[in-house]
């Protein structure tokens, strides 16, 4: 065999057996076992009753609903940086003072789902240096908590910075040196304020066969004056009527679709006082003879208004927008 010859069949000797070193590097059953866990274990969920979320809420996104800003938190995190969940009978709530403010359900579940489905994370590091620079330190980390009852936590989870793909992030168990690397399924939560977990609906899911009803009291514009502007749209077979006054035919694809915005209505907060009076109101009368009622306030210099509904204790924002479409005319239904 010439020279030649043998320093080909060895250089493809070499690259074969190179790639069998790391084919079976990859697909190591141990490795694998080692890489692939759920930082918090399913069994775990039904035992979890609060969760506290730190960092990636920015100062300018805090306000007094639901974010704690009284110092520094026992484990040296900076509160005013919190959402905290608490679970009271067996739904998710933000509390601030007596009121329990409404969360979006999924959204929790969500992330518990996340944090207790098995992914790849494999060991990066574990130094002191490491943890520096890849932000897994408490102070800069992002961090989740999942608690239950008292004692140690049942998860907490730093969150460092993102990995050179921009598709992972490094995550260090607060109490563990070890360093792991995996996808970033978690900075969706830790970066979101507390708008984008308030559950703002103002109504139950209602079917729209269910309301047989609409009594609408158009709030007072700013140069009005005289008797309220009060209309009623009534169900009537397969259409929709205003009573006593049958000479006026009502588009029935409009007034289903303004009844659907209004059943679907959402604030853009959570509000602090209930409005001072009463300046339009909106009365859903449905089949079993229960109703759902809103009430709004006078605006403001933005021209955002207070609102009330039902018998709810809660006091929702709505903006001039959500006010306009909800608050229609009765000339808006007619063909």
């Amino acid at each position: 065999m010439t020279y030649k010859k043998k320093a080909i069949f060895l250089s493809a000797l070499i690259a074969v057996l190179a790639l069998v070193y790391v084919l079976s590097f990859i697909f190591d059953p141990q490795r694998q076992s080692r890489d692939s866990f759920a930082w918090l274990d399913p069994g775990l969920l039904v035992m979890a009753d609060r969760i506290e979320i730190y960092g990636g809420i920015h100062a300018d996104d805090i306000h007094a609903d639901g974010i704690h800003a009284d110092g520094i938190h026992a484990d040296g995190i900076h509160a005013e940086d919190s959402i905290i969940f608490s679970r009271k009978n067996n739904v998710w709530v933000i509390s601030s003072g007596a009121t329990d403010y409404p969360i979006k359900q999924g959204r929790v579940e969500d992330l518990l789902t996340a944090l207790s489905r098995k992914g790849l994370y494999p060991l990066r590091a574990a130094s002191a240096e490491a943890r520096e620079r890849l932000g897994l330190v408490e102070g800069i980390a992002s961090r989740i908590i999942i608690r239950g009852g008292a004692g140690s936590p049942l998860l907490d989870l730093l969150i460092g910075t993102g990995d050179s793909l921009g598709q992972g992030v490094y995550l260090r168990r607060q109490d563990k040196s070890e360093i792991h690397s995996g996808e970033d399924r978690f900075t969706l939560y830790t970066d979101s304020g507390p708008g984008a977990w308030y559950n703002l609906r103002l109504f139950p899911p209602i079917d729209l066969s269910a309301v047989q009803q609409a009594e609408i009291t158009l709030p007072m514009k700013e140069d009005e004056e005289g008797d309220i502007n009060t209309f009623v749209l009534r169900r009537l077979g397969e259409g929709w009527i205003i009573p006593g006054n049958n000479s006026v035919v009502l588009d029935t694809i409009r007034v289903e679709t303004w009844l659907r915005s209004v059943l679907e209505a959402e604030g853009a907060s959570f509000g602090g006082e209930a409005p001072a009076y009463v300046d339009g109101r909106i009365n859903l009368r449905l089949g079993d003879g229960s109703s759902q009622i809103i009430q709004i306030g006078p605006g403001d210099k933005e021209k955002r208004r207070s609102a009330v509904v039902s018998e709810s204790s809660l006091v929702y924002v709505l903006p001039e927008f959500t006010t306009n479409r909800l608050f229609r005319e009765n000339s808006y239904f007619t063909r």
